[in-house]
C-alpha cells in the first residue's frame, strides 16, 4: 500500500513587511564571495609554489571582480558561487564560511600586531 506524502508549503512571510529577511544563503553572500576568493587565490598560489606579494594579490582580486562582480553588484547569486566552488574546489557553503571566518581572524591578528608594533 502506497503511503501519502504531505507536501509542505512554504511559509508566506509577506505580511512581515519591513521585518522580512533575505534567505539564509543570500545573507551569507559576503562570506561566500570572500571565502571563494580566498580559496581560489590560495589554490593558485599553492600550485605555483610562490607566496604572492600584495601586487599579485591585487591583480588576482581585480580579475576575480571582473569575473564575479562586486559585493554590492554581484554577477552571480550565492547558489551559483557555491556550485562553482563545489565543482572546482570541493568546498560547499559551510567550508566557504569557515575559510572566511579563518581569514577574518588572521586579519584581526595582523591588525593587533600592527597596533602593538606602532
Amino acid at each position: 500500500m502506497a503511503t501519502k506524502t504531505k507536501k509542505v508549503s512554504l511559509i508566506d512571510d509577506g505580511a512581515m513587511g519591513i521585518y522580512q529577511i533575505a534567505d539564509y544563503n543570500e545573507r551569507k553572500l559576503k562570506a561566500v564571495y570572500y571565502g571563494l576568493q580566498e580559496t581560489w587565490g590560495k589554490t593558485i598560489q599553492a600550485q605555483s609554489q610562490i607566496n604572492w606579494n600584495k601586487a599579485q594579490w591585487n591583480e588576482f582580486k581585480s580579475r576575480f571582480v571582473a569575473t564575479f562582480g562586486t559585493i554590492k553588484n554581484p554577477r552571480y547569486n550565492v547558489e551559483q558561487m557555491i556550485e562553482y566552488s563545489i565543482k572546482h574546489f570541493n568546498k560547499g557553503l559551510e567550508e566557504l564560511l569557515e575559510v572566511n571566518k579563518r581569514t577574518w581572524k588572521q586579519r584581526e591578528r595582523w591588525k593587533q600586531q600592527e597596533t602593538a608594533d606602532a
